[in-house]
């Protein structure tokens, strides 16, 4: 009969194994891990709402969680996904500043959240967690300057294009299925584009024979034709 994993030390470990957290003190660890709770959370969950206190970080341990930010007219837009090992929530609980996304579940799994006072307190005393912080934050904030410059200067057809290759790239990155899982309205969010646009536009590509399309998943058959597509616009 197998004891019990004590959740202190099964959240020690997943810390440990994260690379923002490796080399951190072992009484920093600890304390992190016995303040922090797994939490099982389901397809369509929201974390937490645009303007909610930011009260938690969080951290991946498997699943796909959408950042999304939501317009005054209700209108969404997905600026990231965060997949296992990827943390989010980090910023407001730096700024003490309300969410300023929103994030939903788009595929069941778990994450660690981390209470704000037990973060702050072991960011303050690891340097090398600030520093690596301080990276991560920068990274994402060329991403959404990415985006932005997506959304300003790239026509629909050109974003969509763009998103498909990225998507492709990835998925290569950490699998070898050969395709891309996403629906149409993920698209559309992802794209600020509405799911109608994105659905004329995969249909000409299909007919076209660039892609094959499925219920939620999408095949690259000629990368050639839409890398063309975004780079008449970014030329």
């Amino acid at each position: 009969m197998k004891s019990p994993v004590d959740p202190a030390s099964d959240a020690r470990a997943f810390l440990e194994g994260l690379p923002l957290f490796a080399g951190l003190g072992e009484a920093s660890l600890l304390t992190l891990a016995r303040a922090g709770k797994f939490v099982q959370v389901e397809k369509g969950q929201f974390i937490f709402f645009q303007t909610d206190p930011s009260e938690k970080v969080y951290l991946v341990r498997s699943g796909l969680v959408s950042i999304v930010l939501v317009s005054q007219d209700g209108r969404e837009m997905v600026i990231n996904e965060m997949r296992p090992g990827d943390s989010f929530g980090e910023v407001g609980v730096l700024t003490g500043q309300p969410r300023s996304t929103s994030a939903i579940v788009r595929k069941e799994g778990v994450l660690l959240e981390l209470p704000r006072q037990a973060f702050l307190s072991i960011l303050g005393a690891e340097p090398v967690l600030a520093r690596r912080m301080l990276d991560m934050t920068a990274n994402r904030l060329r991403g959404s300057s990415e985006r932005e410059s997506a959304l300003a200067f790239l026509d629909a057809q050109a974003r969509l294009a763009r998103l498909l290759l990225q998507l492709a790239e990835l998925e290569e990155q950490k699998t070898e299925k050969g395709y891309v899982t996403i629906s149409q309205e993920e698209l559309a969010q992802r794209t600020g584009q509405t799911r109608q646009t994105v659905a004329k536009a995969l249909g000409r590509w299909r007919r076209a024979g660039w892609l094959i399309t499925g219920r939620g998943h999408i095949m690259l058959l000629n990368r050639e034709k839409l890398e063309q597509l975004e780079q008449e616009w970014i030329l």
